[in-house]
């Protein structure tokens, strides 16, 4: 189960995070949620569901992961 946050972006540190199925950009708030074992960020909990029923049975863990 995971949960929104917002994200603090200041003029010194851009908030650049991508969402990790779609890779959408996602300003603002964002829905993080543990997936394959790691924190991961993604554009809303529709994303986190197909993340985990979707992309990791057809294509694994990012090579990052492993």
């Amino acid at each position: 189960m995971g949960e929104w946050r917002d994200s603090e972006v200041t003029y010194l540190q851009p908030y650049r995070v991508v969402c990790a199925l779609c890779g959408q950009l996602v300003p603002g708030r964002y829905w993080l949620e543990l997936a394959a074992g790691e924190q991961r960020i993604f554009c809303n909990p529709d994303h986190a569901a197909k993340y985990e029923s979707y992309w990791l049975p057809r294509h694994g863990q990012p090579e990052a992961s492993r």
